[in-house]
């Protein structure tokens, strides 16, 4: 095998799960903390000002979501699966390789239509329109700090 169809087949199996994870909402990890009792909260989410009504909303609209969203990531991760069983076949053609692409790309977009859909639900049919903006703040804190809970600690110089 020449060295360029590596380097392709190497790019699309990495691609693929980082596919996935493209849809990982920021408005889903807000209704989830939102949902979790125990979730640590920037401060600046006491500003979005829920009431038990919205906070009753958004916790059943998450579970409905959850469950759809792990229906849809199985989807394609079988559809990924297909794909990369396509193109490790000795027998299978072009034709079958654009099929299992397409369905990939299927189910990737029924998962992303998903996310975009479960995130107006939440910003526009639960919040009132003035907890909109403090609600983007406190999920750009949330991602700010989930950021910085991921990168390492850079290491001090001069031993102090």
């Amino acid at each position: 095998m020449n060295r360029f169809v590596c380097t392709l087949l190497t790019a699309t199996a990495l691609a693929l799960p980082m596919a996935a994870h493209a849809f990982d909402d920021a408005a889903v990890d807000f209704a989830g903390a939102v949902s979790n009792p125990r979730a640590q909260m920037p401060k600046v989410c006491d500003d979005v000002k829920l009431d038990d009504t919205q906070k009753t909303q958004i916790h059943d609209a998450y579970y409905a979501f959850a469950k759809q969203k792990n229906t849809l990531a199985a989807e394609v991760k079988n559809a990924a699966l297909d794909v990369r069983h396509t193109y490790m076949s000795a027998t299978s053609t072009k034709d079958d390789a654009t099929a299992a692409n397409t369905a990939l790309k299927t189910a990737l977009n029924n998962l992303g239509d998903a996310v975009g859909a479960f995130s107006a639900n939440v910003f526009f049919d639960i919040l009132k329109p003035e907890q909109r903006a403090p609600a983007w703040m406190c999920i750009e804190a949330m991602k700010k700090a989930k950021s910085k809970a991921h990168r390492p600690e850079k290491p001090s110089h001069g031993g102090k």
